[in-house]
């Protein structure tokens, strides 16, 4: 199962963003401090700018820059300098975890790969990309939502598009040409439209997305919760009962289905 997981470090955090806190006061108070000057006193004195006058008055406006007579404007840059620097160090932070999150669901979602098919995890390629006749196939969405269906019945679990029945990672971007919206956005509105469709409007909340770059490729993973309530694949006028068992998903008998809820509400 793919977790979440939190690299949390408070003291290298608070080290990094006091470093940020630290550097953005230098840079304020001894190079934007001492430059504003500058430029104040060319705009008082109405004086052209040229690279050798802007170095001659640098020169002698640099100490004056520090100087007691200049003690709240050099408050002002330190107040700020600290204010950006803290909120880069704070961005650093974020960003770093982030990446670190990131780069472990990769490992944890290849790890489920290489651990094949089973009751609570699911390949397909596509949602309907035929990868046989080269173009769409809107028959493959009803193989989705009947995996959908059997992992909603059973006990839950994972759904991986873009990986073959091999395990191959083949991405998801062949569906995206398939689709009015050929991104990311556009496959998660069709997963949903799919769901509504086959399966029923109330159910999309059962089902979470979620996008991972992996080997150049994009796989979107569903994470499927269990229904509270049989659900049914809508095929025409039918409404078919699936079940997931094993690594295979299996249409049941009104005699079966009806068993198996039986069952379910004496565990």
């Amino acid at each position: 199962m793919i977790t979440g997981i939190k690299f949390f470090n408070k003291s290298v955090d608070k080290e990094i963003i006091a470093i940020y806190t630290i550097l953005g006061i230098a840079v304020f108070y001894f190079i934007l401090h001492p430059f504003t000057m500058v430029l104040y006193w060319f705009e008082f004195k109405n004086e052209p700018i040229t690279f050798s006058s802007f170095i001659e008055v640098l020169g002698h406006r640099f100490k004056h820059s520090f100087s007691f007579k200049m003690l709240y404007m050099s408050l002002f840059f330190i107040v700020m300098g600290g204010v950006f620097g803290a909120a880069a160090g704070v961005f650093k932070v974020r960003t770093k975890k982030l990446s670190k999150h990131i780069d472990f669901l990769k490992k944890d979602i290849s790890n489920l790969i290489q651990q094949g098919e089973n009751q609570f995890l699911e390949f397909k390629s596509s949602i309907r990309y035929d990868f046989n006749l080269k173009t769409t196939n809107i028959e493959l969405e009803m193989v989705i939502a009947k995996t959908l269906v059997g992992f909603m019945n059973s006990k839950g679990g994972k759904l991986i598009i873009g990986v073959s029945d091999e395990g191959n990672i083949i991405g998801i971007e062949n569906d995206f040409i398939t689709l009015k919206q050929k991104n990311s956005d556009g496959f998660e509105q069709k997963v949903y439209e799919i769901i509504s469709k086959y399966i029923g409007k109330e159910y999309c909340s059962l089902v979470n997305l979620y996008f991972y770059p992996i080997n150049n490729k994009n796989l979107c993973v569903l994470d499927i919760q269990k229904t509270n309530e049989p659900a049914y694949l809508l095929k025409g006028r039918e409404t078919i009962f699936y079940l997931r068992t094993g690594n295979a998903t299996r249409p049941l008998s009104i005699k079966e289905a009806v068993h198996y809820m039986n069952m379910e509400k004496d565990v």
